[in-house]
């Protein structure tokens, strides 16, 4: 089964993870304002996002359409067993939440330590419900 893993900016930057292998998705999120940081691995597939680390609506925080797209690209790498590594700025909340809704779909679990942000878990749900 393949796993998900939520890790920081500067854990992406340095490879302080686990080795992704050739199968591997990588989630990029970032503020706003900020660059992506280029990973130590290499992966197959990276993906990209900007969104705060709120639990509010805000024209900043992550969109019905984001949730909509983290949500597919999991049931996709899930489909075609991909490793998912997950960043975030601290690699607790946005990623947490990425990695915790993962691990519900049916990801083995790294139990690498997280305080999901729960308007993004929520969100995820949400479109994993509709499909």
């Amino acid at each position: 089964m393949p796993w998900i893993q939520n890790v920081s900016f500067d854990g992406i930057q340095k490879g302080h993870h686990f080795d992704p292998g050739v199968n591997s998705l990588l989630i990029q999120i970032v503020d706003p304002d900020m660059d992506f940081p280029k990973p130590a691995f290499p992966f197959k597939v990276v993906h990209q996002f900007k969104f705060l680390d709120i639990e509010e609506e805000h024209e900043q925080a992550i969109t019905e359409e984001q949730a909509m797209e983290i949500a597919r690209i999991l049931l996709d790498a899930l489909d075609n067993r991909m490793n998912v590594t997950v960043h975030c700025v601290a690699g607790v909340c946005r990623s947490g939440a990425v990695t915790e809704v993962g691990t519900m779909i049916g990801f083995t679990d790294t139990e690498t330590f997280r305080i999901p942000n729960l308007m993004v878990k929520r969100k995820l749900i949400n479109e994993l419900s509709k499909g």
